[in-house]
C-alpha cells in the first residue's frame, strides 16, 4: 500500500496518456537511430521532450491561462516572422538552432480560443455574433499564414479550431457561417494561386497519375511516385512480427524515411502488429482526451483537452494515410515518433498540458 501511495503522490495524471507518450517516444528512439544512425541527437531530443512534458505537467494550466492574450500576440509574431522572414516559410533560426514554429503557433492559438470561449461559458453567456466573427477572423488569418507554406497544416489547424468551437457550444448558425467563410476564402485563395496552392494541386495531379499507369509521368512526378511506391512496398514487405534491428531494406532508399515516411519505416522493420498498435494508441489518446474533457472542472480544461487531443490524433492519421498512399503527400510528421527537435519538444509540451488537465480531474479512472 505504501508503494501505491508513493506512486500516486509522484504522478496524479492520466496514466494511460503517460504510457502512450512513453511508448511512442520509445518507438522513435528505436527507429530514428536505426534509420539515420543519429543516436546522440535523438536521445537529446527525447530527453528535451520528457523535460517539457514534466514541466508543463507540473505547471497548472489555469495559471497559464492568465497569459492567453500574450500567447496570441506571440503566435502572431512567430507566424509573421516565419512566413516572411524565416528560413523556409516553416522555420526560424536563433543562433545555430533552427525551430519549426507551426507546432507552437497552433498550440498557442488553440490555448487562446479555449480561454476566450471558456470565459463566456463560465458566465453562462453565449458568444455574440461580433465575438464569433472576431474568432473566425483570427482563425482564418492563421490558417492563411499556414497555407503559405503548408496546406495540410492549415487544414489541421482549421479543423482543430472548429472542433473546439463545436465543443464550446457555439451557435450552429455561427458554425455554419464559419464553414461558409472557410470555403469562400479557400476558393479565393486557390483561385488566385496564392501560397502553396500550386504545390497542393500538383500533388493531387501526381496522386491521380500514380493511380493511372497508362499515363507517362514527367521526371518530377516520377520521383513523387517512386517515394509513394517505396512507402507502400515497405509496408507490404513487413511481416506480422518484427524483422529485427536494422533489417529494413526499402527504408535505405526511401526519402524522408525518418520524418514524413517514418510510419512505413516502422512497419517494415518492426512489423504490422506494431503498426496497428501505433494507430490504436493515437485513437486511445483522443478517446482519453474526450474523457478528460468530460470530467474536467471548468470549460477551459474541457476545450483545451479536446483541442490538443484532436490536433495530435488528426495529424497522426493524416501521416499514416499518406504512408499507405490513401491520400496525396502532405509533409506531416508522426507526433512523438518522427525525427525533429522542435516537433518532439512541442509535442512534449502538449502532452504535459494534457496530463496537467487530467491531474485536476477529481476522478482519474475512466472506463473504456
Amino acid at each position: 500500500m505504501e508503494k501505491t501511495s508513493s506512486l500516486t503522490t509522484y504522478f496524479r495524471g492520466d496514466k494511460v496518456i503517460l504510457i502512450i507518450a512513453i511508448t511512442l517516444s520509445l518507438i522513435s528512439f528505436y527507429i530514428v537511430p536505426s534509420s539515420t544512425h543519429r543516436f546522440g541527437s535523438q536521445l537529446v531530443h527525447i530527453v528535451a521532450c520528457y523535460g517539457a512534458m514534466f514541466l508543463f505537467y507540473k505547471i497548472d494550466y489555469r495559471t497559464l491561462s492568465a497569459g492567453s492574450d500574450i500567447f496570441l500576440v506571440v503566435a502572431l509574431v512567430l507566424a509573421l516572422i516565419t512566413a516572411f522572414g524565416g528560413v523556409d516559410d516553416r522555420s526560424i533560426t536563433i543562433g545555430s538552432f533552427s525551430m519549426q514554429t507551426f507546432y507552437l503557433i497552433g498550440f498557442l492559438l488553440i490555448f487562446f480560443i479555449s480561454k476566450f470561449i471558456a470565459i463566456r461559458l463560465n458566465k453562462g453567456e453565449e458568444l455574440s455574433i461580433k465575438e464569433s466573427l472576431v474568432l473566425f477572423g483570427i482563425i482564418g488569418f492563421f490558417c492563411l499564414i499556414f497555407a503559405k507554406s503548408n496546406l495540410s497544416t492549415s487544414i489541421i489547424l482549421g479543423a482543430s479550431c472548429f472542433v473546439v468551437l463545436f465543443v464550446g457550444n457555439l451557435s450552429r448558425k455561427y458554425l455554419f457561417t464559419f464553414i461558409v467563410m472557410a470555403v469562400v476564402i479557400a476558393g479565393i485563395y486557390f483561385g488566385l494561386g496564392l501560397g502553396k496552392t500550386e504545390t497542393g494541386a500538383s500533388r493531387f495531379r501526381n496522386f491521380s497519375i500514380s493511380r493511372n499507369f497508362d499515363q507517362v509521368p514527367d521526371p518530377k512526378t516520377s520521383l513523387y511516385i517512386k517515394q509513394m511506391v517505396l512507402s507502400q512496398a515497405a509496408i507490404a514487405r513487413s511481416a506480422w512480427t518484427p524483422a529485427g534491428p536494422g533489417q529494413g531494406e526499402i527504408k535505405n532508399v526511401l526519402a524522408e524515411k525518418e520524418t514524413d515516411y517514418v510510419f512505413a519505416t516502422v512497419v517494415e522493420e518492426v512489423g504490422i502488429i506494431v503498426g496497428f498498435l501505433i494507430m490504436l494508441l493515437y485513437l486511445i489518446l483522443f478517446f482519453r482526451s474526450m474523457q478528460i474533457a468530460k470530467k474536467s472542472d471548468g470549460y477551459f480544461g474541457r476545450l483545451l483537452a479536446i483541442g490538443i487531443g484532436f490536433w495530435i490524433t488528426f495529424q497522426a492519421l493524416i501521416h499514416i494515410a499518406v504512408n499507405c498512399a490513401a491520400i496525396p503527400a502532405t509533409g506531416q510528421t508522426l507526433p512523438l515518433i518522427s525525427r525533429g527537435g522542435s516537433s518532439l519538444l512541442f509535442s512534449g509540451i502538449m502532452f504535459g498540458v494534457l496530463l496537467n488537465i487530467s491531474k485536476k480531474v477529481e476522478n482519474e479512472k475512466y472506463s473504456f
